[in-house]
């Protein structure tokens, strides 16, 4: 994730000639060189945990008092009012029996934005649709601004007739407002109606696809809110409220110091091959090898929580692999994708708990995967502006 400047800068820079680690001056790979395996391993997922502290019953209120206050809408809605159209695959990507889209020119060339989690309605139900379509749910970052986040609303169902809409995100401050969710959004995952996007510093944030508002057109693209009467969203015409959160303690900083200090939530995929559905979050190091990645329960719409609405991981792993942008796992198979920046071709590596990885090309700059079991596809996107894409490769895992 060739923009994640905000989050992916050590101690001062790894061109330096250390990282001060536990009150000692040691080189990058000394500092992590402990924790790193040479084959993705099981570890303890004892340390990690996730809380809900409230948070629906604090959003319950501000969601229903606004949605008095704007026009409600749904997905079917969206994909209805879709008003930009994708391509067919414009730009090479060297993998055989690729399959995808690209984004209208604009959005492939814009600065302001940039892709980076991508799922679909294979994720959030059994039946591969949702709102009786084949859809893609694709998450992008301002670059430049405080706009926050967008959702891409694919609908998916013809891939000769792809089509679009984006969504901004907003987070209920009142019972009255609500303003922009500004987060990286690195990876979203999709189970039953919740999205569940990776928010890299705290945990995980909710939004419930039962309850888009639409928004007042802004010319400005400036206003954000409640202003003068009406409600705006940088002139995107529909929202996505959170609706909830599930937060670990402490932030995540990198280099870690132990295998137990708290996770960064990077990128997340969904697993419909275990029971209960599980979301698989991991970690981007620039660098450096050791990435945890952690299997969260899902329970109906939310994840799974004790009396205490705190939520246990059922599994944890550690990957060898450094600069990893996305997960995907499904039967005992695991994915992960590796950017090398904006010239050079990805990796995708695949591998088992204990075994050896094997590993293939993939184009510049991929980013957050998604695993299509009916299809026997892995999904992802391209990040860099002039090269965007969605696409598949062939994969059967399991």
């Amino acid at each position: 994730m060739g923009m994640r400047r905000r989050i992916t800068r050590l101690i001062g820079s790894l061109s330096l000639a250390g990282v001060l680690l536990g009150g000692a001056l040691v080189a990058p790979a000394q500092a992590a060189a402990a924790q790193v395996p040479t084959r993705l391993t099981e570890i303890s997922a004892e340390p990690y945990s996730l809380a809900e502290n409230g948070s629906f019953e604090t959003y319950a209120p501000r969601i229903a008092s606004l949605n008095g206050r704007l026009a409600g809408a749904d997905v079917a809605d969206v994909l209805a009012d879709a008003n930009r159209a994708g391509r067919s695959l414009c730009h090479s990507t060297g993998v055989s029996g690729a399959t995808g889209f690209c984004w209208a020119t604009g959005d492939d060339n814009t600065p302001d934005w940039y892709p980076q989690g991508l799922t679909g309605s294979w994720d959030a139900s059994a039946g591969g649709t949702y709102a009786g379509r084949r859809v893609m749910l694709a998450s992008w970052y301002d670059a430049t601004g405080d706009r926050g986040v967008r959702i891409s609303f694919v609908d998916y169902d013809d891939p000769s007739d792809v089509r679009y809409r984006h969504v901004l995100l907003v987070e209920p401050t009142s019972t009255t407002n609500f303003r922009a969710v500004n987060i990286h959004a690195g990876g979203v995952a999709w189970a039953g109606d919740y999205l569940y996007v990776m928010d890299t510093n705290r945990g995980i944030r909710v939004f419930d696809l039962r309850t888009l508002w639409r928004t007042a057109g802004d010319t400005t693209k400036s206003r954000i809110g409640l202003v003068d009467g009406q409600y705006y969203a940088h002139d995107y015409r529909y929202v996505l409220p959170q609706v909830g959160s599930y937060t670990q303690t402490g932030s995540c900083s990198r280099p870690v110091s132990s295998v137990t200090a708290p996770l960064c939530f990077s990128y997340g995929a969904v697993d419909r091959s275990t029971s209960p559905v599980t979301i698989v979050t991991g970690e981007y190091y620039d660098g450096i090898g050791g990435a945890r990645l952690v299997r969260w329960p899902v329970a109906g719409n939310g994840l799974a929580t004790d009396s205490t609405g705190v939520v246990a991981p059922t599994a944890a792993y550690q990957s060898p692999h450094t600069n990893l942008q996305g997960v995907a796992s499904y039967g005992g198979d695991y994915l992960v994708d590796r950017s090398r920046g904006s010239s050079t071709r990805g990796i995708l590596y695949r591998s088992r708990v204990g075994g050896t990885a094997t590993s293939s090309s993939l184009p510049i700059g991929p980013e957050d995967l998604s695993y299509q079991a009916a299809a026997g596809r892995a999904w992802t996107q391209s990040e860099y502006p002039g090269s965007r894409m969605v696409f598949s490769v062939p994969i059967t895992l399991g």
